[in-house]
């Protein structure tokens, strides 16, 4: 794969002839500076998040994609896995530590989602500084309203203090989940970068320290095989790339040299889950090393054999735990304990404050909402590090295409960077 597929007359981002998925639909502009969106490369015609206008994002299945998945929609998936170039994009929405910068974003903030949350109580509040004064005297501590709001903000200032200390605690966990799955995409990365290196470090040389044609062969072989590789971790653990998992959109990938007729014929001949694809590529990789080492277009000590071995584990490894840690990303009882209090803390809020407050308390629960409902949706978001739900408008999930662009480009560049040795060396 010499340079990127690109397309010659569509454009995505142009036709509008495709529905977008409910993440991009509220979006007004992808230009803001600062956002993710601006990293767009008008020359290869795809945004830098996970989805682009063309792909519909639900939770549609295989098979149900199978039927109704549409050539833009694959045709669009493809385009952020395609490229192979450096300049990759970012892997989350940048950040500034300058304060007036940080106060004029928008998207991705917990104001953008936050906002509503925030006006829907302070309705509220108003409503009850409306009525609580045709009710009774709030001022009278012997009136029945004025004794209920005094004893009803006493009990509500003890699950203030309570929410706040688990909702901290709440954010710092889903913080670590996400920071979790981010360290596992890296992992997943670097153990394939490994591979790539030794393969390229031990392959056989001509008297001009130049790849052999077999040893050429080989790691161009591999280094495809590394590609489709992270094509297929995604396409497993997100919905944006589950389409790829589909018939129509493997041979796509093969029109557009994404990945060759053999592997994907290989793969229509295994009795798997579209799931374990990445493992049967794992082991393509290791049975293609070991043939390399018996023909001779590997050259290596033993201690070579056990360090490459022992990366393609840990390959297998992390992408397992990449399962698992979405699998059981917080027990539903944790999540509902922390969702009802929050709640309750809020909707109890106008009469808690009105006591003390009176017509400020609708500003007061204002202010409380932003933070307080903005730290549970921010601890939401986090526990959906692939985006996977629809929830929040992707605030912060992890832009997938970048990892896999990545990896495409890494596949390449130390089997280029030791394609030929200094005169001498040898």
């Amino acid at each position: 794969l010499s340079k990127p597929w690109v397309p010659a007359a569509t454009n995505h981002r142009e036709s509008g002839t495709v529905k977008m998925g409910a993440k991009q639909s509220r979006r007004a502009s992808f230009i803001e500076l600062g956002d993710v969106e601006s990293n767009l490369r008008a020359t290869m015609l795809h945004s830098s998040r996970n989805m682009v206008l063309g792909v519909v994002v639900n939770d549609r299945t295989i098979d149900e994609l199978e039927e109704s998945a549409t050539q833009e929609e694959i045709d669009a998936t493809i385009d952020l896995i395609a490229p192979m170039y450096s300049d990759q994009g970012r892997v989350i929405r940048h950040y500034r530590p300058h304060r007036a910068w940080l106060w004029r974003r928008w998207y991705g903030t917990v104001f953008q989602y936050g906002l509503k949350t925030a006006a829907s109580f302070m309705a509220l509040a108003a409503f009850v500084s409306f009525i609580v004064p045709l009710l009774g005297d709030p001022e009278d501590g012997d009136d029945s309203v004025g004794y209920c709001l005094r004893a009803f903000n006493l009990v509500w200032k003890y699950v203030l203090t309570l929410t706040t200390f688990i909702l901290a605690f709440f954010l710092n966990q889903s913080y670590a989940l996400w920071r979790d799955a981010y360290n596992l995409s890296r992992a997943l990365q670097d153990r394939a970068s490994d591979l790539s290196m030794l393969l390229a470090t031990h392959s056989d040389r001509d008297g001009n320290g130049k790849y052999t044609p077999e040893a050429k062969k080989l790691n161009d072989e591999i280094a495809s095989a590394m590609r489709f590789f992270f094509a297929m971790v995604y396409a497993s653990e997100t919905r944006a790339f589950r389409i790829l998992h589909t018939d129509r959109a493997l041979e796509r990938m093969v029109e557009r040299d994404v990945t060759t007729q053999e592997i994907v014929d290989a793969l229509h001949d295994l009795s798997i889950e579209p799931a374990d694809r990445v493992f049967a590529i794992i082991e393509w990789i290791i049975i293609k090393f070991r043939l390399a080492r018996e023909n001779g277009t590997l050259k290596g000590t033993p201690g070579f054999d056990g360090q490459y071995l022992s990366n393609a584990l840990n390959l297998r490894s992390s992408y397992s735990a990449f399962g698992n840690l979405l699998s059981a990303r917080i027990p539903l009882a944790y999540g509902h304990f922390v969702q009802i209090m929050v709640d309750v803390l809020l909707f109890s809020a106008p009469l808690a404050c009105y006591k003390e407050m009176g017509y400020f308390s609708i500003v007061a629960v204002g202010i409380l909402s932003i933070f307080f409902a903005g730290l549970l949706d921010l601890s939401k978001v986090m526990l959906d590090p692939l985006d996977n739900e629809d929830y929040c408008d992707g605030a912060i999930d992890l832009n997938v295409g970048v990892f896999i662009r990545e990896s495409n480009n890494a596949s390449v560049k130390f089997y280029k960077g030791a394609e030929r040795l200094p005169s001498g060396w040898l």
